[in-house]
């Protein structure tokens, strides 16, 4: 068995990088039954893959909300099935956005769940750690924390990655396998299609001298370099990848992470599970002695809500009959009594205005909570927004959940 560090994948075939730095190539062999080259089986401990950007469907997407949490692959599926005109479930996303002045935007990758499969289920590929996209990777690279606008480009032997990033976003990504002055064209045309303007903002990067024959801020920001290493080794050079890095885009992620066990946990393994067994006891004896506490407070709440017909028999019970009781006789004498009141106030004003499905709302030392559900985001904010207004304070939306067709939300002033 060889160590591997790294898997470059490409139309002509892989290049691998073994551990000691020498690097193989294999030309492409797949047969009718396969879409992956084949590893040799010699190797193990493949620590990244580098996809190739022309296998996969990507796109700039730009959508009206105010934060990335917001966001989900069902959203961005639906959305791809809109512009691209794919099915959502033969496609597995990775994206990188981020929030602008008109929403959130950036670019999604997708890959067929074909090659999702085989990757899984192919010696060589489904153990390494990390699928990265080698467009994203070499163009990535080129950027600094100052950068802002700019046209990025990273020519190779055997073609040219570039892409149009502007105000800390990428708005476009493509690989032309050429470097000739007939590909110089057909990539300023798709650069402009982006929002690049070749005359007036700069490019990074390097390029061939056929190719910045087209773009003349290449020679104030871009390097023209005609002596061009193979794709595989232009990708080995790169830094080496670390998970979570904001530079790094893994195509596994979420449930398709892999799952790596240490020899330390094994060694720990089975004290961990004796001790989990324990816990597992005591929350056992815990839950029950809750459920037994909440089958009291239940018949107290009952009793409350009776009372509360009593007293108020033509009023509805909003949100907490013991507090509306108190607020109905005249609230509080003190301070604390009074804040309680004008807080129920203003959210039974606001429940009366736009009605969500109200799961919890408690008022404590650190502040106010309020959980519930509503149909769609807009109603949310829109509460939100009410609230903020009868309570003359801020209002933050401390988390949300989107399930199907409703959000379930938590805010906290």
């Amino acid at each position: 068995m060889t160590n591997t560090l790294a898997i470059s994948w490409c139309p002509h075939g892989l290049g691998i990088q073994y551990d000691d730095k020498h690097v193989t190539f294999i030309p492409a062999e797949t047969d009718e039954n396969t879409i992956l080259p084949t590893v040799p089986d010699q190797t193990e401990s493949v620590s990244c893959v580098y996809i190739p950007l022309e296998e996969t469907l990507t796109r700039y997407i730009q959508l009206p909300l105010k934060s990335t949490k917001y966001l989900d692959a069902d959203m961005l599926l639906q959305e791809l099935s809109d512009r691209a005109g794919i099915e959502p479930d033969d496609w597995w996303l990775t994206w990188r956005m981020k929030a602008t002045e008109d929403g959130i935007a950036g670019l999604v990758f997708a890959i067929k769940k074909d090659l999702q499969a085989e990757i899984q289920n192919t010696s060589g590929w489904q153990q390494s750690p990390l699928l990265l996209i080698d467009g994203w990777q070499r163009l990535n690279a080129w950027l600094d924390d100052a950068q802002t606008t700019a046209a990025v480009v990273d020519s190779d032997h055997e073609g040219i990655f570039f892409g149009f990033y502007q105000d800390g976003v990428w708005r476009g990504m493509r690989r032309l396998n050429g470097n000739h002055e007939s590909d110089a064209q057909q990539m300023l045309w798709s650069l402009q299609s982006m929002g690049f303007d070749a005359v007036n903002m700069p490019m990074l990067g390097h390029c061939s001298e056929d190719i910045a024959k087209h773009f003349p801020q290449v020679p104030q920001s871009a390097a023209i370099k005609d002596d061009l290493p193979k794709r595989h080794l232009a990708n080995f050079s790169l830094k080496t990848p670390v998970p979570h890095d904001k530079d790094t885009l893994n195509i596994r992620h979420g449930k398709w992470a892999t799952k790596q066990t240490s020899a330390a946990f094994q060694i720990w393994y089975r004290p961990a599970l004796l001790a989990a067994a324990i816990g597992a006891l005591w929350l056992g004896d815990m839950m029950v002695n809750n459920m037994q506490q909440a089958t009291r407070l239940a018949s107290m709440q009952n009793d409350i809500t009776a009372a509360f017909h009593r007293g108020l028999p033509d009023q509805p019970v909003i949100i907490d009959a013991l507090a509306q009781l108190r607020q109905a006789a005249g609230g509080g004498t003190n301070t604390h009594n009074q804040a309680v009141s004008q807080q129920l106030n203003a959210v039974s004003q606001t429940f009366m205005a736009i009605p969500w499905e109200m799961q919890s709302f408690d008022i404590g030392k650190r502040g106010t909570s309020l959980a519930g559900k509503v149909k769609d985001l807009d109603t949310l904010n829109n509460i939100r927004t009410d609230l903020a207004k009868r309570l003359a304070r801020d209002v933050k939306i401390a988390d949300t959940d989107l399930k199907g067709n409703e959000v379930a939300f938590r805010m906290r002033w």
